[in-house]
């Protein structure tokens, strides 16, 4: 199930799955220091979070996304590993975008690690596409238009 995040039941494990699945691929973390929970916690309170989760359980993937004029940016994007290939991104995705579009937004924008090729070929799926290479974080730019 697809639902909005509730703060005090799903930060902690949506911290817990930014260290395990995205802060190994961020040249950012790689001097062995990591994100801080208050520093999660921040990020998503300006954002609209959506997590994958059993009923009020906590999450195993959740995504993380906000508004800029009438751009969708998607922040965050994590599924637990035990739960990847099971469709959870591609409804979280649904989710984040449908978000987007209702809020008039043309188009949605990323950025994701040049380290992470599995992500890469997950947003190459999913109709994105590669806009340009960012040499000083390491990182791609991607972009997919938002159909109603």
């Amino acid at each position: 199930m697809i639902r909005k995040r509730l703060a005090a039941n799903d930060d902690r494990a949506i911290h817990r799955l930014v260290v395990e699945q995205l802060v190994p691929f961020s040249r950012l973390y790689q001097s062995g220091t990591s994100i801080t929970f208050s520093e999660i916690r921040k990020r998503l309170n300006h954002n609209k979070t959506f997590v994958a989760a059993k009923g009020y359980k906590q999450p195993y993937g959740f995504i993380s996304v906000f508004r800029k004029s009438n751009v969708l940016f998607v922040d965050m994007l994590a599924v637990d590993s035990r739960e990847q290939g099971r469709g959870m991104g591609k409804e979280l995705m649904k989710a984040a975008e449908d978000y987007g579009k209702s809020e008039r937004c043309r188009t949605a924008e990323l950025f994701v690690d040049d380290s992470n090729p599995k992500a890469i070929g997950f947003y190459l799926s999913k109709g994105y596409e590669i806009q340009e290479y960012f040499s000083e974080l390491s990182c791609y730019k991607m972009r997919k238009k938002l159909t109603r």
